[in-house]
């Protein structure tokens, strides 16, 4: 018996969900780069949201951050800034497939129709995630064989056709 069990978001397909305009404060788990000289350990899943300047990591906390390990080639010691986009500068949100769900809304409302309903199958070779009318009349859906790709692009379809909820959303420039 062979699993091939996927608990996050790959990091391309957290850059997508972040493309797309998906918060990264929304994401439950986070890539931490390493700075490994070994490149299969460059990367690591850890399991926490990721570290993002906002209501702990203020700028005047930011300031505040001294280490002595943390130098510039020359020896001068690294700005407070300087050690944060050390630290967490290249970190990459990930997303668990039930933090994934939780933000999709769980029925689209339809004008002067029955509510489309969130579905998702399988039929061992393909995922099916889908808004259904009454369980049977297909409102949308998308097939991919990777659970997190259909997702991704059901996503993306829900924010393209303005049915998440905006709170997930980045605020658009």
């Amino acid at each position: 018996m062979e699993f091939k069990s996927q608990i996050a978001t790959t990091r391309e397909q957290s850059k997508i969900l972040l493309s797309i305009g998906l918060k990264p404060e929304t994401a439950d788990m986070v890539y931490h780069y390493t700075n490994s000289r070994v490149e299969s350990l460059e990367w690591e899943l850890q399991t926490k949201p990721p570290t993002s300047r906002g209501k702990f990591w203020t700028p005047e906390r930011i300031a505040k951050l001294k280490s002595p390990f943390h130098k510039h080639p020359d020896g001068t010691l690294m700005t407070g800034e300087e050690i944060f986009d050390r630290l967490w500068g290249k970190d990459i949100p990930a997303w668990s497939l039930d933090r994934l769900l939780e933000i999709m809304p769980k029925s689209i409302t339809q004008s002067n129709r029955p509510n489309a309903d969130f579905a998702m199958n399988s039929d061992g070779t393909f995922w099916f995630i889908s808004y259904e009318e009454l369980g049977y009349d297909v409102k949308h859906q998308e097939m991919r064989s990777s659970s997190f790709d259909a997702i991704i692009s059901m996503i993306e379809w829900l924010i393209d056709n303005n049915h998440l909820n905006k709170e997930y959303l980045k605020d658009k420039p």
